[in-house]
């Protein structure tokens, strides 16, 4: 570690390890494509929140009193956080994107404010509570986080989060962060945005700032392409093919085959193929995208499932638990399908799609 920046080389990291601290990068990876993802870990992160800052004698008390993950996902976000401050030191050169970059947030607004609309039907549409110019310079926020309570400070209060989370009393009974509570929620998921950020500059938009901003003076059309762990999966601009050649069917079946490949690899007990319509669910298929657009379905959609969420947490989790857990870890994967959806079926005529007019 001698090459580290000292304030690195001084912290007593409690839970990354050496080769996490002298490549970031690789625990990045790894925490957000392959341990878990940006919804299910805010999910988790808010429910642990809610847990600790919740008397549990009340109404909700069965939606909080004892959850075996409320440690492991406390530890999971002390991980962050270390590995947050190592990047904080020690920068990698992607966390500042030029305006020509697909996740660059421009809006009418003030300088720092977020237009909610427009950023859920864009592709940052997971980092909802990072400001404009945080994401456009996740540095901002960095420093603004670690300005706010140093590395053992954040540990601290996460320790004391997670003792309450397991008791009757709200950590907000007896401590003064009752005060700070908005601030502290805030930048928690914040922290869990930016984790996520990194990972897409550096791995789904793997183009370098200084390639990026020569494509962008070279091109009218900027086409990043898109890699996990290797894997290049299909970019999500691309020139309008015909409809004759069946590109629809024929780009989602090689999207499916690369990401069934890329499970496969983490797990050797099942056997991943492509997956084959039939003429029947294709035609269906077609015929649906063709009555409603996506951009249409994906807006009406995140706002049925953001006011169930909230409903969820108003009133406590009914007795499937496990099941509504895993439905809602695959939410994000229905709305990559939209995503993807919208992408392949630009070319299509819009006037008669419901909701074309509303993009």
């Amino acid at each position: 570690m001698e090459n580290l920046h000292e304030a690195i080389r001084t912290s007593n990291f409690r839970y990354l390890t050496e080769d996490a601290i002298q490549t970031p990068l690789s625990f990045i990876e790894n925490f957000c494509y392959f341990e878990t993802e940006v919804e299910t870990f805010r999910k988790d992160i808010l429910f642990f929140l809610h847990a600790a800052t919740t008397r549990k004698s009340d109404f909700n008390g069965k939606f909080y009193v004892n959850s075996e993950d409320y440690a492991y996902n406390c530890r999971q976000l002390i991980s962050v956080i270390e590995v947050l401050w190592v990047l904080y030191h020690q920068p990698i050169p992607q966390l500042r994107i030029p305006d020509t970059h697909p996740l660059y947030q421009k809006s009418s607004w003030a300088t720092d404010r977020i237009d909610v609309e427009k950023r859920i039907n864009s592709g940052a549409a997971h980092f909802r509570k990072l400001e404009n110019r945080e994401i456009n310079d996740i540095g901002f926020f960095l420093e603004e986080f670690f300005l706010y309570r140093n590395l053992n400070e954040w540990r601290e209060i996460l320790d004391d989060l997670l003792t309450y989370a397991y008791t009757n009393e709200s950590i907000f009974d007896g401590t003064e962060l009752l005060y700070e509570s908005v601030a502290i929620y805030e930048y928690l998921e914040k922290a869990v945005e930016a984790i996520f950020l990194i990972a897409d500059l550096n791995f789904k938009y793997n183009k370098s700032t200084d390639d990026i901003q020569t494509k962008g003076v070279q091109e009218t059309n900027l086409n990043p392409t898109a890699q996990i762990n290797g894997i290049t999966l299909p970019n999500p601009i691309q020139e309008v093919p015909s409809l004759d050649d069946d590109t629809f069917t024929n780009n989602l079946i090689q999207y499916l085959e690369k990401f069934w490949s890329h499970r496969e690899e983490g797990n050797e007990n099942h056997s991943y193929g492509p997956v084959m319509f039939t003429e029947t669910l294709e035609k269906e298929l077609l015929s649906y995208f063709e009555s409603f657009h996506p951009k249409f379905l994906s807006r009406n959609f995140r706002r049925i499932y953001m006011g169930y969420l909230e409903h969820l947490f108003a009133n406590g989790t009914p007795w499937y638990y496990h099941e509504l857990r895993a439905f809602t870890a695959h939410m994000d994967t229905f709305f990559e399908l939209l995503e993807l959806a919208d992408q392949e079926t630009a070319h299509w005529p819009q006037e008669d799609r419901i909701g074309w007019d509303e993009n």
